[in-house]
């Protein structure tokens, strides 16, 4: 499959840019010209981009795809019927293009698979799983329930990290305040030559922050910027990514978020038939942790050559001990599929409880910081007009 920017034309002159999958450049005419429509440019591109379905839309279709075609209802109509209830314009035309796909005859994993990106990967091998076993309701029904834990979990994470950063910025802006507009107009009135050490060094503070506030937020914001970029060179990426998991509190509540949705990857792509090695494959794709990809090359190279899953997943020490420990009672009873399904519920609450306690722990740590800095600013004012009472009292 190959991925395309096409320039279209309508029969008013209007043109339009859409990104399109096709065998060959070819196949695209034919694609365009039953949609009414004209092609006036084709550019080949490595990988589509900009037209994922947000998740609570791929929530919505599979859980309203699935209770259709459990109904009885086809999968063209089905899909019509979400589309026309779809407000996302973009998401509508993506459904839309669904139903065309469909309608020259291919099957709903194809169909998606066309789209690019829009579909996530994991989606669209249980559908293709789903259309092989006569099982597409319950592939679509597993689907819904994975995406919506992602979802609950993003949520969490996001809900969790919000607070905290509020509070560092509500600080930063709080002590600027502080030590460029009030501290210098009360320290104007003493005499620079007899203010005390700490007077001095906050207001050299104060100086700098007047003096090159501007060139200090563009230091940021090419730090920041600096990131961005090397964050897309792969070895920088990989170090990240590994860093992520090492780091002091936050790289414990990584391992329990990714063995979260490490099991609910396992739990949803194995309860609908896919196969130990794809299952893998697909899993440590979407943990979208380059460093957790890559070892899971070795995990998979180990269990091709007949070694167990937990064995080996334990041996990367990636996961929570728990979750390999888990899997290897469900290989040994013979129940994987229910013992993943209680494990990733497990690590849900799990994921939430170590949220919790971050944020318990970093609220106060904000708190002490925040105290600190403007007493230290307070004290800098306090200091020189006491030594003024005692100039006067002698």
């Amino acid at each position: 499959m190959k991925f395309f920017k096409v320039d279209l034309v309508d029969e008013r002159g209007r043109h339009t840019v859409e990104n399109l999958a096709a065998e060959h450049a070819e196949d695209l005419y034919s694609v365009v010209k039953d949609r009414g429509l004209y092609l006036a440019g084709v550019t080949e591109v490595t990988r589509l981009g900009g037209n994922r379905i947000p998740t609570i839309d791929l929530i919505i279709f599979c859980r309203q795809l699935s209770t259709m075609i459990e109904a009885g209802v086809s999968i063209l109509k089905a899909i019509t019927i979400i589309e026309n209830s779809t407000r996302n314009l973009k998401v509508k035309k993506l459904y839309g293009n669904l139903t065309q796909e469909i309608q020259r005859g291919h099957a709903l994993s194809v169909a998606m698979r066309k789209q690019g990106t829009a579909f996530p990967e994991i989606l669209i091998n249980m559908v293709a799983a789903g259309e092989a076993g006569g099982t597409l309701e319950k592939s679509l029904g597993l689907m819904s329930v994975h995406f919506d834990k992602e979802q609950h979990l993003k949520n969490k994470v996001r809900s969790a990290s919000t607070y905290p950063i509020i509070l560092a910025v509500v600080s930063v802006a709080v002590v600027i305040l502080l030590v460029t507009f009030v501290l210098p107009n009360i320290t104007g009135m003493f005499d620079p030559a007899k203010l005390p050490p700490l007077t001095k060094f906050v207001m050299g503070f104060s100086h700098i922050l007047t003096s090159y506030g501007h060139f200090i937020a563009m230091g940021i914001g090419g730090l920041v910027g600096l990131l961005i970029y090397l964050l897309r060179i792969p070895a920088f990426k990989l170090k990240w990514d590994f860093m992520k998991l090492r780091l002091p509190i936050l790289g414990k509540l990584n391992k329990v978020i990714y063995s979260a949705r490490a099991a609910r990857s396992f739990a949803s792509l194995y309860l609908s038939g896919i196969q130990t090695l794809p299952m893998l494959e697909m899993s440590a794709r979407i943990l979208n942790n380059t460093y957790i990809e890559e070892q899971f090359q070795e995990v998979i190279l180990r269990v091709s050559q007949g070694e167990i899953i937990s064995t080996a997943m334990a041996d990367t020490g990636i996961f929570d001990p728990m979750l390999s420990s888990m899997i290897n009672v469900g290989e040994e009873t013979g129940s994987l599929g229910d013992i993943l399904v209680k494990t990733a519920d497990y690590f849900d609450g799990e994921a939430d409880t170590a949220l919790q306690k971050m944020v318990s722990m970093v609220e106060p740590l904000m708190l002490i910081l925040m105290g600190g800095a403007i007493g230290v600013i307070v004290v800098a004012v306090i200091q020189p007009i006491f030594q003024m009472y005692e100039a006067v009292g002698g």
